[in-house]
């Protein structure tokens, strides 16, 4: 049997709905950021390929289908749900965080609820981490509200490698192998040792995780399957951006089987064009899944089926 028979799917028609209880009033606009419809500042250097324009600039427009320049509306949304179930607490866990779009955005959003944020956001690129740290300045988030971890996640502790990218790119990924040159992409990069956290560490704390965002160029399964047991303790909602067909089968076919629900799905994008050394090399558009933890009933209504 797969699925879980609690949760409710999350149409597209009810998008709108869920994002609206994020946005806010049109803030004022403030010189070097972009601040959009939720009231999230960002430097849109952070955003290489977004439009320059941007800068000095606000929006109140709904990110539906997309925002054109960060995600599409099923990762803000699944953000909204996680909110919208969490009590007291805000626990965000962004792994592969990049600049930390969704740990800072998660936590300036719970405080504006009135709940207290515990976000952690965790990367292995010097210069992305960078980014993060001044992310959450510009956000007005404390260290007690926000924490980052200079690393890559992986499911055990120890160090891995990580190349040396443009800062522009945003498509890194960490290897266990010893003397590696070529990416996933088939790039060739020079390569670092960078330390590696253990998501179970991240993790496995008292207080439930609402949220654990995990993104990580294609090695998504080498670091959830090995850890599913203490995720089905601990966290609530999980969505995975997703790099090839291979990864999203195989996370249905094995979170559905454990009675988790996938409430929201957009497969990724790939053109077999040439010759890559993995899946996830062709992927020209990431994909992103959402699913629910069928152990936590606790869940806003709209998504628990009725009986």
């Amino acid at each position: 049997m797969f699925g879980n028979g609690l949760h409710l799917i999350v149409p597209p028609t009810s998008y709108a709905e869920w994002l609206a209880e994020l946005a806010v009033p049109t803030p004022a606009a403030e010189p070097e950021l972009f601040i959009d419809w939720a009231g999230v500042r960002t430097r849109t250097g952070m955003l290489p390929w977004a439009p320059p324009e941007l800068v000095g600039t606000t929006s109140d427009e709904l990110p539906i289908p997309s925002d054109g320049y960060r995600s599409e509306a099923e990762e803000y949304v699944a953000l909204a749900i996680a909110l919208a179930g969490a009590q007291d607490t805000f626990t965000v866990v962004e792994v592969g965080a990049g600049w930390a779009p969704w740990a800072v955005m998660g936590a300036v959003c719970a405080r504006r609820l009135g709940k207290q944020p515990r976000s952690i956001a965790v990367e292995a690129d010097s210069n992305k981490a960078d980014w993060a740290a001044q992310h959450a300045r510009d956000n007005g988030l404390s260290e007690a509200e926000f924490r980052l971890v200079r690393a890559a996640c992986w499911h055990t502790e120890g160090t891995l490698r990580f190349p040396v990218l443009d800062v522009e790119d945003m498509g890194g990924a960490v290897t266990p192998e010893s003397g590696v040159t070529m990416d996933y992409r088939g790039a060739h990069f020079p390569h670092v040792d960078v330390p590696a956290v253990s998501l179970q560490s991240l993790i496995d704390d008292p207080i439930p995780t609402d949220l654990l965002h995990i993104d990580l160029q294609g090695m998504e399964l080498e670091v959830l399957l090995p850890t599913l047991d203490v995720i089905e303790q601990h966290v609530r909602f999980l969505a995975v951006g997703t790099h090839d067909r291979y990864v999203e089968g195989m996370l249905q076919r094995t979170l559905l089987a454990r009675e988790w629900a996938l409430l929201m799905e957009s497969p990724s994008t790939a053109v077999f064009d040439g010759v890559k050394p993995t899946l996830a090399g062709f992927t020209v558009q990431d994909g992103n899944q959402f699913y629910a933890n069928s152990r936590f009933r606790d869940a806003d209504p709209r998504i628990i089926r009725h009986r």
